[in-house]
């Protein structure tokens, strides 16, 4: 699992500098979206969650899309087999007004403000990292903002949010990131 992880990075780095398109492409979403899976599955190698992020100690680590999906089972497909911490890793889809309880992080992706405070309300209350790529996410509370510059896929943090969640992040993340 390890040399998967190493190939995943290595690979995100190469699709990093080759830069993101935008469209989908015999059933796979586009490259960008390829990218921002890569980096969902990696942010589980650079980020420590606290025990109490999980309902009981067998839980899995969840990666939860809220609002419309644009992975596909690509994402489902580059985390299957795969576990953090003794945690086996699954994808969780949820719909608007699900509860959101036991997911460590969690893709936000509403094309409506509102359904989104909505969901970033219910994740400040716990130990989850706020993932999302609309132009407001950070302003609304999120915590990883992914963004498009150059045509390359790049990423901002709110760290401060991510402390008050009591994630722990990686200095390496840090480097990669522009940092709030």
């Amino acid at each position: 699992m390890k040399a998967k992880a190493t190939y995943l990075w290595l690979a995100l780095m190469l699709c990093l500098a080759q830069g993101a398109s935008a469209g989908f492409v015999q059933g796979k979403p586009s490259l960008e979206y390829q990218v921002k899976a890569a980096f969902l599955f990696n942010f589980t190698r650079f980020i420590r969650w606290p025990a109490t992020a999980y309902t009981s100690p067998d839980a899995p680590f969840v990666i939860g899309i809220s609002g419309s999906d644009p992975f596909g089972t690509y994402l489902d497909d580059l985390v299957n087999d795969e576990e953090i911490d003794g945690h086996r890793i699954v994808v969780r889809r949820y719909a608007e007004g699900q509860d959101i309880g036991g997911c460590q992080l969690l893709f936000i992706n509403w094309n409506d403000e509102a359904k989104e405070k909505a969901v970033l309300a219910q994740a400040s209350r716990q130990n989850i990292l706020t993932v999302g790529d609309a132009n407001n996410f950070i302003r609304a509370g999120g915590m990883l903002h992914f963004y498009k510059e150059e045509n390359k896929v790049k990423m901002e943090i709110k760290l401060a949010a991510v402390k008050a969640a009591q994630l722990d992040i990686s200095s390496k993340l840090l480097q990669v990131a522009k940092v709030k």
